[in-house]
This record gives structure tokens, C-alpha cells and sequence, in this order.
């Protein structure tokens, strides 16, 4: 993909939004409404204080820059603009701070980012991990403000190392400094001519946890939990279920709405509640499926086993917060594009599922072994706490470069 290309894929993005919304889609509607708005969001920045510009796609990039946020807005004149792709950042995440602003950002247009560059006057501009604009990019470096990306993961596969790529990789080496979180993208970076990069390792660790839980229930142990889990996930669960005696289970859908909740309420039968019609009160039943947002991380904290969603799509979900609060973790072949689960592997605190059968076997194993089950779970938070710092790296590299 080429730059006009590039910039066609965008008018294409654009017209999909427009188009979307037109039938009836909420996220695209927002969206929308909020990339007109964007001026009026940032009504209140300063011209008198450092800004600080960073970009995040969605609720979880916010997530894992909130330590980097904190850090920027602890000193003096100082402000934060947080720009976001998707509504889910950009309704979901946000701070008690008059420094910080929050805004959609516009389409990828050159206009539009002469437009919005001129508007926020940025010191730098800071991506993470991905989502990299390139107008942005370009005009930040042809005004020489510094720009970065961390948490950042690269693949021989990314359309920036093909033929088309050749001038969107130019400027992506045009930026101050690609901060990276895994030592394979050294590799593809190194063989594909990039001297901008540094091994940083990845925020999300030390985003973990932080955040005391206020979710009080009475689960039972041992109990399992699908965490944000698709529909492969939850078939061959529910086929082991009744084979397996004395265990609980969570179940949280990848997807919430009420049709996919009812599919999901099917699948695995009467004995089966959702959690919005329980007495929280009283234990929870053998089957719990939750049909509320927000509360998977505070889950966590009281199942074992987490069998984690996306491993059969190659869209695996955050194996890192469920290890946080002790579990052994459970997913999918599909991962070769998450060296965060291929670590946990590696330290026996995973395993790969591919069937039924394989499932129900792993958690016989587990569950018949108490005294071993507890020392994985130690060591998975032990990992946790042994990868943390890469917030301390990101923040020192950003101070350099303003």
C-alpha cells in the first residue's frame, strides 16, 4: 500500500463510518460525531503549558499509557491531549485532571492533520503501539516536532515491509524513536534498515494491578473463567461441563449484546444465570454468565483457570491481566502474533487448547492437584511483577526528545 493507496484507504474508512451510521450503527455514529467536535473538546488547552500529544486507538491503549499520563501531568505545566480512534476510548477512559483533554481524532486526511497540529501545538506526538497516522507523522517531522511510538510490536508480514510499503516504512524511520516490546520486532526492524528503534519492553505490565477491586461475590474454588471469550471458546466448554464435577464457572462473551448473550445462554442450559439477574448476595451459581462490561479484570480475582477468548481467531484478548491475579491461563493455537502468551507458555503457566477433550483433560489435571495449581498461580503473578518497568524506559526516552 503505497501513500495514495494509503490515503484512498482512508476516504474508504471515512465512507464506511458515513455509511454505517446511515443504517443504524451507534460506534460509527459517535464516531463521527465526535471527529466533527473535536475543536470544541480541546476549548480549554493552554497555550502557555507543554502539551503532550498522545494518540491511543481504543480503551486498552489509553490503558496501557496511563502510567506515562500520570507521569507527564505530576510536573508543572504540563497538559495531555489523549486522541482516540474508537468510541470505546474515548467514552470509556478518562481522568480527574483540568491537564487532561481528551478528543476523536480526525480522518487521516493532510488537512485535516495541518489542521489539528496547528490547533494543539504539540511538544511531541505519541503513539501507542499502533495506529501509526501517517500525515500525522509526516507533518510532525517536516516541523521537526518529535514524534513516538512505544509498546510497539512489528511483523515480517506488516504491509510496511512489502513492495507497496516502501514509502510509508520512510516514514515511519522518519520518526524520533520506535519503542518496542518484544525482542523479535529488533529483529524485523534491524533487517529492514531501522536505526529509530530501542527495546523497551511493554507498559501493560506495569498498568497491572493498580486498581483495588470494589466487586464483592461468593465464588466457590475452584472456578474457571472465559475471558472475553468467542464462540469456539464456548462450544467445546460447554461440551465438557457436565463431565466435570465441584468446579464453578464465569463465562464472559467477547460480544454482549443481548442476541449473542441469549445464543450463549443456550448453549449451556437452564443451569446457567446471568449476572444481571442473580442476588450477588448469595453464591453464585455452577454456570455464571455475565452480560455486563467492565468487570472482567475484577472476575480475575477470584477464579483459578482462565480460559482466555480469541486463541482459535488469531485475536487473542489480554492474557497478561488475568496471570496478574493468579490464574493459569488457558487458549487457542492462533497466537503467534502474542509473544505475551508465547512467554507464559514458556514458563508452564499455559497451555495450548484444541479441543474438548484436550480442555477437559488440562483441568482434571489442574484441579486434581491443588498444591500445584497454587505454586502456577504464584508464578504467574511472580512473571508479572518481574516484567515490569517499561514505563520508567518510555518515560526517560520522552523527556530526551522535549
Amino acid at each position: 500500500m503505497g501513500l495514495f493507496h494509503y490515503q484512498i484507504a482512508i476516504e474508504l474508512l471515512t465512507l464506511y463510518l458515513k455509511v454505517s451510521a446511515f443504517f443504524g450503527n451507534k460506534k460509527s455514529k459517535k464516531s463521527i460525531e465526535g471527529k466533527k467536535n473535536w475543536q470544541k473538546n480541546l476549548s480549554n488547552l493552554s497555550s502557555e503549558k507543554k502539551t503532550f500529544w498522545i494518540h491511543a486507538a481504543s480503551h486498552g491503549e489509553a490503558i496501557m499509557a496511563s502510567s506515562i499520563v500520570k507521569k507527564i501531568l505530576n510536573q508543572k505545566n504540563n497538559q495531555v491531549v489523549m486522541s482516540f480512534f474508537s468510541p470505546s476510548g474515548y467514552v470509556n477512559y478518562d481522568l480527574d485532571d483540568e491537564n487532561f483533554h481528551k478528543c476523536y481524532l480526525p480522518s487521516d486526511t493532510k488537512r485535516n492533520s495541518k489542521k489539528i497540529i496547528d490547533f494543539i501545538n504539540p511538544n511531541i506526538l505519541i503513539f501507542v503501539k499502533y495506529d501509526l497516522w501517517l500525515n500525522l507523522i509526516t507533518e510532525c517531522h517536516d516541523r521537526k516536532i518529535p514524534s513516538l511510538v512505544f509498546s510497539s510490536k512489528f511483523r515480517k508480514s506488516h504491509w510496511y515491509f512489502n513492495i507497496l510499503g516502501k514509502s510509508a516504512k520512510k516514514i515511519l524511520q522518519s520518526m524520533s524513536l520506535i519503542l518496542i516490546s518484544d525482542h523479535y520486532s529488533e529483529e524485523v526492524l534491524q533487517e529492514n534498515g531501522f536505526t529509530n528503534f530501542k527495546y523497551s519492553g511493554d507498559t501493560r505490565f506495569d498498568s497491572l494491578n493498580k486498581i483495588k477491586s470494589n466487586l464483592v461475590l461468593d465464588i466457590k474454588s475452584p472456578c474457571v473463567i472465559l475471558g472475553s471469550s468467542w464462540r469456539k471458546e464456548e462450544s467445546i466448554t460447554a461440551e465438557i461441563i457436565k463431565g466435570i464435577e465441584n468446579v464453578y464457572w464465569i463465562i464472559t462473551p467477547h460480544e454482549i449484546k443481548e442476541k449473542e448473550i441469549l445464543k450463549t445462554k443456550k448453549l449451556f442450559g437452564n443451569s446457567s444465570k446471568l449476572y444481571s439477574q442473580i442476588d450477588l448476595r448469595k453464591p453464585i451459581p455452577k454456570i455464571l454468565i455475565i452480560d455486563q462490561i467492565g468487570i472482567l479484570s475484577d472476575l480475575y480475582n477470584y477464579s483459578d483457570i482462565a480460559f482466555i477468548g480469541g486463541g482459535f481467531s488469531g485475536k487473542l484478548h489480554n492474557v497478561l491481566e488475568a496471570a496478574s491475579k493468579g490464574n493459569f491461563l488457558l487458549f487457542g493455537p492462533n497466537i503467534n502474533k502474542y509473544p505475551e502468551a508465547g512467554l507464559m507458555l514458556k514458563e508452564n503457566v499455559a497451555k495450548i487448547i484444541r479441543s474438548s477433550k484436550e480442555l477437559k483433560n488440562i483441568i482434571l489435571e489442574l484441579i486434581g492437584n491443588k498444591t500445584d495449581l497454587d505454586k502456577k498461580k504464584e508464578k504467574a503473578i511472580q512473571i508479572i511483577k518481574e516484567n515490569k518497568g517499561a514505563s520508567e524506559i518510555v518515560w526517560s526516552e520522552i523527556q530526551k526528545l522535549v
